[in-house]
This record gives C-alpha cells, structure tokens and sequence, in this order.
C-alpha cells in the first residue's frame, strides 16, 4: 500500500511537470511570434481639401438614392439632382450655411460630403 502511494506521488507529479513545460513552451513560442504587416486600407476621405482647379467625383453613401442634391450659392436645396459616378473639376468652394460647398459649373454647387477630390 505504501509503495502504491509513492508510485501515484512520483507518477502525478511527474504528469504536472510535463504540462507545466508544455505550457511554458507554448507562451514562449507565441511572444516571439511576429504578425505579418498589412497594407493601409484605400478610405474616402471625410473632409476633402478640395480646391479651385480640382478634378472631384460624385460619391452616394446611400445605396438606394444614386443621386445627389443640386445646392445654389446659399447652400440651399434646389429640384436639381446630379447622378453617383459624374466627375467634374471644381471651379470654386466657399462655406454657405453652415456647409462647405463647391461650384461644378455656372449655378450648379455641391455639398463636399457628397464629393472625393479625384
């Protein structure tokens, strides 16, 4: 009986230690594990700094409505509507009501949330 007992002593603590080593060897293993490096993701930007003289790309966030709304000088709403895709260079940009804004051609102006500098 006694050396039973001695037999599952040096057994079971033999079984710890190896696991022990084990684990050790696994956590040594990941810290020196390297990841490989990943390309930056291409973004639209959120605020363009788009100027006089730039080529700009009509850009829709709504899947849905491929159109964009037509602003005059003030920056309000008109009945006109300009499709997604259209480019156009921008002949001026100002702030009007609270909005940046930018001329695509004689009365016609853009919201630049709704534009990508090309």
């Amino acid at each position: 009986m006694l050396v039973s007992k001695n037999l599952v002593k040096v057994v079971s603590i033999a079984v710890a230690s190896m696991s022990l080593m084990g684990v050790g060897a696994s956590v040594s293993q990941a810290a020196s594990f390297t990841a490989p490096e990943l390309g930056v993701a291409e973004t639209m930007p959120t605020d363009p700094a788009i100027k006089k003289g730039d080529k700009i790309f009509v850009a829709v966030k709504d899947t849905k409505n491929q159109k964009v709304n037509v602003l005059d000088a003030q920056g309000h709403k008109t009945s006109q509507k300009v499709s997604m895709g259209s480019t156009y260079t921008a002949k001026d940009v100002k702030k009007a009501a609270g909005k940046k804004i930018v001329k695509i051609n004689k009365s016609q102006w853009l919201n630049t949330k709704d534009v990508v500098k090309d």
